[in-house]
């Protein structure tokens, strides 16, 4: 009986140790683990992968805004690419200076347009046909004693 007890006390201090039970209960909680583990970096991949794709959304609509301004901005170009010009010149404070002349003689809209031979032309008008230019020219000159030179100029073909 003595044995028995003793194989009994012998079992029941070596099953019930901590070491034990860690083995044989926690190999679980490591597979547990890194399920877990698994999941975070699954779940951060589809965090970065949605990031990306946002980002790039992002880029194609600005991409998209900008060719539609410059869409807008040819459109209204070529709109009104008849400019009735009141003078031309080579040197550009001439040009700046003239601008400023004709604004105060009432040609409030008077502009300075470029063009591609190197003049700086100043328009008082602009227009998208070349016959409303040319008559606007002639309604300038029609109260004028001495009709003002002008001409007109097609631009941005």
């Amino acid at each position: 009986m003595r044995t028995k007890l003793l194989l009994t006390l012998l079992l029941a201090i070596s099953f019930t140790s901590c070491q034990f039970f860690d083995r044989v209960f926690n190999k679980n909680k490591a597979a547990d683990t890194l399920v877990v583990w698994e999941a975070k970096q699954d779940s951060i991949k589809k965090a970065e992968v949605l990031k990306v794709k946002k980002i790039e959304e992002a880029r194609r609509a600005k991409e998209k805004s900008i060719q539609d301004s410059l869409m807008r901005v040819k459109e209204m170009e070529a709109k009104n690419r008849f400019q009735v010009i009141i003078g031309s010149f080579k040197v550009p404070n001439n040009a700046d200076e003239f601008q400023k002349q004709v604004t105060n003689l009432g040609f409030n809209s008077a502009k300075i347009v470029e063009s591609p031979n190197g003049f700086r032309m100043v328009s008082v008008a602009a227009f998208d046909t070349y016959s409303k230019a040319a008559n606007e020219i002639l309604r300038i000159n029609r109260s004028k004693a001495e009709p003002i030179e002008m001409w007109v100029y097609e631009g941005n073909r």
